[in-house]
């Protein structure tokens, strides 16, 4: 399906993650990597990327890792399409698997097989936002333009972890408060840990970096969190050590 829409070459940490995608609608952003860095991975870890877009996120795991097998699921045909060509691109397709589906309703994918599963839901919560013209990107971006909830991404995460598996997921940090009560409604997860991402410092977070452990309890923990420009507008050494050279964030 990827033919019938206009397509851009981009890449990612320096060129180790090419990526094919979309000319108009969501592009895969510093938000990808930065959510990649914190998923600490075991060498033969199974890692689940929920709404994987073109693969992203997930391939930037992969470039960190290169013993883990990666799955992916988004609702959108053009871009699991597009994941595929990637993990070819990127010499990953004997690792990988992609899957387009609905997270509430899927049966292709293993329950409970998990070790990691990462997350980028859409920002914008449902009915608060004016969804944007543009499928692809209103999709991305808008609670329900797909169906699902922030409710359905955590259901879906906690279904197919192992117990005691990682959920790492990046939002908007004013919907931090939504997150965690999804996330501890029917304790579902525990042993929560806030990593917030400063645009500048002595600015208010704008993104924060969640996760948390399968049915498992610890109290909760706020992180200093990293400031990601410095003054000048370039990357501080921290951001631009994960940007450009893979390196991990330690949650």
């Amino acid at each position: 399906m990827s033919k019938d829409i206009n397509i851009i070459e981009t890449t990612l940490l320096r060129g180790r993650v090419q990526l094919l995608q979309p000319k108009q609608g969501f592009h895969a952003s510093i938000d990808s990597v930065f959510l990649a860095a914190a998923v600490a991975v075991k060498d033969r870890a199974q890692v689940l990327d929920v709404g994987c877009g073109v693969g992203s996120a997930g391939f930037c795991v992969m470039a960190r890792n290169k013993t883990i097998s990666l799955t992916g699921i988004d609702v959108q045909p053009e871009l699991v399409d597009l994941a595929h060509q990637n993990a070819a691109l990127n010499g990953f397709e004997d690792r990988c698997r992609f899957f387009q589906g609905d997270i509430r309703s899927e049966k292709h994918i293993e329950d409970n097989s998990f070790n990691n599963v990462l997350m980028n839901p859409p920002y914008l919560e449902g009915g608060a936002h004016t969804p944007s013209p543009e499928k692809i990107k209103a999709t991305s971006h808008g609670e329900g333009a797909s169906g699902a909830r922030l409710a359905d991404w955590v259901k879906y995460a906690h279904k197919k972890l192992r117990q005691g598996g990682h959920l790492t997921m990046i939002h908007r940090a004013d919907r931090l408060d939504d997150v965690i009560m999804e996330l501890e409604k029917k304790r579902w997860f525990g042993s929560l840990v806030v990593f917030p991402l400063l645009s500048h410092a002595g600015e208010d977070a704008k993104r924060v970096i969640i996760q948390a452990r399968k049915e498992r309890y610890a109290p909760f923990i706020l992180r200093c969190g990293m400031v990601v420009h410095k003054a000048g507008g370039k990357y501080a050494a921290e951001a631009e050590a994960v940007l450009s050279d893979a390196a991990a964030i330690d949650i």
